[in-house]
């Protein structure tokens, strides 16, 4: 960039301690200290209320850094290419937008990022700076958890609050509702000398709820297909189970739905399951393929389900009702989370900004059922932004 030329910067959200943590440890091998520097200056100047800053020419980044033009746009793409930052151009001014790092847990399990860390710091290295993000979980399987649901105490409200603006997101403890499967009655009626203890854990009845629910497998079917999937210590192996759970599925009968009219607001993805979308959308019970991905969504990515409901709505309006194979959301799932998606209305806003470069005459590439597409343009996110705008 010329050293007069204005650019200005927006961001997502604040750092934290974690962020930073992040930043220096897992991604500083990858942009080196220069790209640190060069994503601290810019969050530095947006000012911490509203997350934008005022223009400066890009003689100031580079007075700043001690950098040169070149140096500043090779060290730039490396931002770029992590996913920390974008770079838009309109007419003579140039638009920064920085995001957050990924968590820890994403970095090293779902992005490209970890072969590389490795690769830059050797094995032994990797190892000690991975193990500065693990956690030791407490185990709560001694404890009866006695926890109320939202809808325990406080009754229905059908005022719908509606609001075009934008707000602070914290990580909050998730919010539970009631599901048919009795995990308890389930977990009491295995037989205690057969199963192992890890049995009893969060994570292990959070994945036979999952499971119950993608499949339709009530306590009865998943006593006697859990004793079938047990390895040789005891220990469910859940990959089996899942296994027989869509095979279960697959011989019972399935049902034709009504499609789903209008109505696609950020309500609907916030109270609604994923295959409840799937069948809203598509007027069928989900085939045992189909369901298959979407466990994998559910356990694989990390996504919120009001998140994964946006992305099978998506997918299934982009591909005119086919269902891809599990890579295809994949690439998406790596996309939006480089984009620091959390929530349905950060997906919503996401494909807002997608459309509005379509209707500026940035046209999408026609692609195949097995390509990542570039843009979207869908009958319920129109008329979801219809119904915002005249409100």
């Amino acid at each position: 960039m010329e050293p007069h030329k204005p650019f200005k910067i927006s961001a997502t959200r604040n750092l934290d301690h974690d962020h930073r943590a992040i930043l220096s440890l897992l991604y500083t091998p990858l942009i080196g200290s220069e790209g640190v520097a060069l994503y601290h200056g810019l969050y530095a100047l947006t000012d911490r209320s509203t997350l934008k800053s005022v223009h400066y020419p890009h003689r100031f980044m580079y007075d700043l850094l001690s950098l040169s033009p070149t140096e500043f746009y090779r060290i730039r793409r490396k931002l770029e290419a992590t996913g920390l930052l974008s770079t838009h151009v309109k007419d003579d001014e140039v638009l920064y937008q920085i995001y957050l790092p990924l968590h820890a847990e994403a970095f090293i399990k779902d992005s490209p990022f970890a072969p590389y860390l490795k690769q830059q710091v050797g094995e032994e290295r990797f190892v000690e700076l991975i193990e500065l993000f693990k956690i030791k979980r407490l185990v709560l399987a001694p404890y009866n958890d006695i926890t109320a649901n939202f809808d325990d105490v406080f009754d229905p409200v059908f005022d719908k609050i509606q609001t075009r603006s934008s707000y602070l997101e914290t990580k909050t403890n998730p919010v539970g509702f009631n599901h048919e499967f009795n995990t308890e009655l389930f977990i009491e009626s295995l037989p205690q000398h057969l199963v192992h203890p890890m049995t009893k854990t969060h994570r292990a009845k959070t994945r036979f709820t999952q499971l119950s629910y993608i499949y339709n497998v009530d306590e009865s079917e998943m006593k006697t297909l859990t004793l079938q999937s047990l390895n040789e210590n005891h220990k469910v192996d859940f990959d089996e189970l899942s296994q027989r759970c869509a095979k279960r599925y697959q011989a019972k009968p399935k049902e034709n739905f009504q499609k789903r009219q209008g109505m696609y607001d950020l309500d609907y993805f916030q109270s609604t399951d994923p295959k409840s979308v799937y069948m809203d959308a598509t007027g069928m019970s989900v085939p045992v393929a189909d369901a298959k991905i979407i466990d994998n969504l559910i356990a694989k990515t990390d996504l919120k389900l009001e998140v994964i409901n946006v992305l099978i709505s998506y997918v299934l309006k982009e591909l005119n009702q086919q269902f891809p194979v599990y890579n295809y959301f994949e690439k998406i799932v790596a996309e939006w989370k480089r984009h620091n998606i959390e929530t349905a209305m950060d997906a919503i806003e996401y494909l807002k900004e997608k459309l509005s470069m379509r209707k500026n005459g940035q046209k999408p590439i026609k692609r195949s059922r097995n390509e990542l597409p570039e843009d979207v343009e869908i009958d319920w996110f129109d008329a979801y932004l219809k119904k915002h705008e005249e409100s």
